[in-house]
């Protein structure tokens, strides 16, 4: 198993409030989860600002890395997200063409009620050797025992006890990584993000871009939450003045 845990940054999101001003307005304040109609977690940027392969001779230092994404919320009975991507010859300083959607809700008949919890777990690993199939590796890495049972402690933390929820994640995480050959032990980027409306994450309507980095990686999360109506009486306030 990869150990995911060692380096890793685990935060739970607090958003700054954005109910105000539609307090102001009249506007009832904030949405709550029954009434949001829309909510969308973009991988917006995966910057490699140091891939800790050194420059020497006629080397030029590049680096081929994999990102593992995996996301889960407290609706569905499975990942909502889970890939494994490879990037060839990455080098210093150079984004991934990442930018989509890791995450996205909509209320439907069966689901009409938006998430209380997304958790949103990202790892860049580097490769020794060049990429192989991470389609094949990770498919492996899902019939396997040790990935089952994983993923049953993690659905279950995230029903009954959402404190314990990134720990887990991260050891679901170093399960998939363990399938992963020729690659080095520790990745060069690992975070758990969980957004939880309990923590007033979902306050903020419109895009909250949410950046964390190290020496070597930065990413930007951006959390989207939509409200129709709220976003419509917004939208006839500001046209007015």
């Amino acid at each position: 198993m990869m150990d995911l845990q060692t380096d890793a940054l685990v935060e739970t999101v607090v958003l700054p409030a954005s109910s105000e001003r539609l307090k102001e307005l009249g506007m009832g304040g904030i949405p709550t989860s029954k009434e949001i109609t829309g909510l969308e977690v973009r991988l917006s940027r995966v910057l490699i600002k140091d891939n800790r392969t050194p420059k020497v001779l006629f080397l030029p230092g590049r680096a081929d890395l994999y990102v593992l994404l995996l996301v889960v919320d407290n609706l569905g009975q499975g990942p909502s997200a889970l890939t494994l991507s490879g990037f060839a010859s990455i080098d210093d300083n150079e984004d991934l063409p990442v930018d989509k959607a890791a995450y996205y809700w909509t209320p439907t008949a069966g689901q009409p009620t938006a998430p209380t919890q997304i958790h949103v777990l990202l790892s860049v690993i580097k490769s020794k050797k060049k990429l192989r199939d991470a389609g094949e590796m990770l498919t492996a890495a899902q019939a396997s025992a040790a990935y089952q049972s994983g993923l049953t402690q993690l659905l279950k933390a995230v029903a009954t006890a959402p404190s314990q929820v990134a720990g887990l994640a991260l050891t679901l995480g170093g399960i998939i990584g363990g399938f992963l050959t020729h690659v080095e032990d520790r990745p060069l980027f690992t975070q758990v993000v969980s957004f939880t409306a309990i923590n007033g994450d979902f306050d903020a309507l419109g895009k909250t871009v949410h950046t964390q980095e190290t020496p070597f990686v930065r990413t930007d999360l951006t959390l989207v939450v939509r409200d129709h109506q709220q976003e419509a009486a917004l939208a006839a306030h500001l046209s007015k003045s």
